[in-house]
């Protein structure tokens, strides 16, 4: 059947589409808004393309996530096929071709060309496209509120970095009482940003404070009446320390919540309570590499899984030069719940914890023992994970058999 090669080029208030034949006559050009009700009209006259031609329209799109959805997900739902192409093979593919300009509709009629080659490239297992499925709407949910945690937890980190700071400029003995990630710190900067009113300060004022002790609170009255401070910012500097503290508890707080969410959606997945059978893995770690991994289908090998989670070298090859260099443009999530699983499983999984001390006695840091052992767990996950069954040791395996 005949093929048309389709390119999108991506933009928060437009998309620019193209559509070419096998001569490269374009058969579709035209700018939609970012609307549904524009993406349906381009869906009709895409299915109008396709009857008249009788031939098999695929797209492909730069970058997946972003500006894309929900347009993306309209395209699979009406089974046109779409393909992911990453934005430095587009370039360099945009480079074969000389011009310094740019602009939308070039970048769409070269992901157009570009889609043309994908049985030639990908006939030597380059990848340059992936396919673009529709997910089950329960990794779907996993994987949007996982994200949505990521960038709150990379927010409260940002935000407690800045409050150090300003309390070391201002105040740098309170750090003493905790640090802050402590609910009862935040607290007491909430309610006494301003420094000049601790040597006031009394037990049954501090008892106040919401999950503060009588022991603790009596331990930190002494320090707080005594503490040290830069008398002449203090009116200025309660306002930023009062500000951060707020959003900082704010935040644990809805991080929190979104733990609960992720366990509740979590419960229902087979794939979380296959992962949760290896020994230190929670709801919440399966949830969130659940998630990002999706379909473990769309992974021919565990090399390739390994690759999409960052902890596998590639090939760095030249001449006499062998070398391996680390992934770069690997999905950064799973990349950190694979090294925090790892650390869990050492603690919980005997052999873990003996593959990790081999590697640490062959001269390796920490942070690359870890990375060896997710490695050698991404070899476990993809097999339980493509053979639907739980995590078994060796010991209960032997007994089993």
């Amino acid at each position: 059947m005949k093929r048309l090669s389709g390119g999108i080029d991506i933009g928060s208030e437009h998309h620019h589409i193209i559509i070419m034949d096998d001569e490269q006559k374009i058969l579709y050009d035209k700018k939609i808004a970012h609307r549904f009700s524009e993406f349906y009209k381009a869906i009709k006259e895409f299915k109008g393309i396709k009857e008249r031609e009788k031939a098999i329209i695929s797209f492909a799109i730069e970058g997946k996530n972003g500006y894309g959805a929900p347009f993306d997900r309209i395209l699979v739902e009406n089974r046109f096929p779409l393909y992911n192409v990453d934005n430095l093979k587009l370039r360099r593919f945009r480079d074969v071709f000389g011009a310094e300009w740019r602009n939308d509709k070039r970048d769409a009629k070269m992901l157009a060309k570009m889609l043309k080659l994908r049985d030639y490239v990908d006939a030597e297992n380059e990848k340059a496209f992936i396919a673009v499925e529709k997910p089950s709407e329960l990794n779907e949910r996993l994987k949007i509120l996982s994200r949505h945690q990521q960038a709150l937890i990379d927010e409260k980190v940002r935000l407690q970095n800045r409050l150090r700071k300003k309390l070391l400029e201002v105040c740098p003995e309170i750090l003493e009482l905790g640090d802050m990630d402590s609910m009862k710190i935040l607290r007491l900067l909430i309610r006494y940003p301003d420094f000049s009113r601790y040597k006031k300060l009394t037990l049954e004022s501090l008892l106040k404070i919401k999950m503060m002790g009588k022991k603790r609170a009596s331990l930190m009255l002494e320090c707080l009446q005594n503490i040290q401070y830069v008398e002449e910012l203090s009116d200025i500097y309660k306002i930023i320390i009062s500000s951060y503290s707020r959003r900082i508890l704010e935040l644990k707080e809805q991080i929190q919540k979104l733990d609960q969410k992720l366990e509740e959606i979590g419960e229902k997945s087979s794939e979380v309570k296959r992962l949760r059978t290896i020994g230190g893995i929670g709801t919440k770690l399966s949830s969130r590499l659940t998630g990002e991994i999706g379909d473990i289908n769309r992974f021919e090998n565990e090399g390739q899984l390994a690759v999409y989670c960052g902890v596998a070298c590639i090939d760095d090859e030249s001449g006499k030069k062998k070398k391996t260099k680390a992934v770069y443009k690997a999905n950064k999530i799973c990349k950190a719940t694979m090294i925090e699983i790892a650390g869990c499983t050492i603690r919980y999984v005997p052999e873990s914890y003996t593959y990790y001390a081999r590697k640490r006695a062959e001269g390796k840091e920490h942070n690359h023992a870890l990375r060896c052992l997710a490695r050698q767990l991404i070899k476990v996950i993809f097999k339980m994970l493509k053979e639907d069954r739980d995590y078994i040791l060796r010991e209960e395996l032997r007994e089993a058999a």
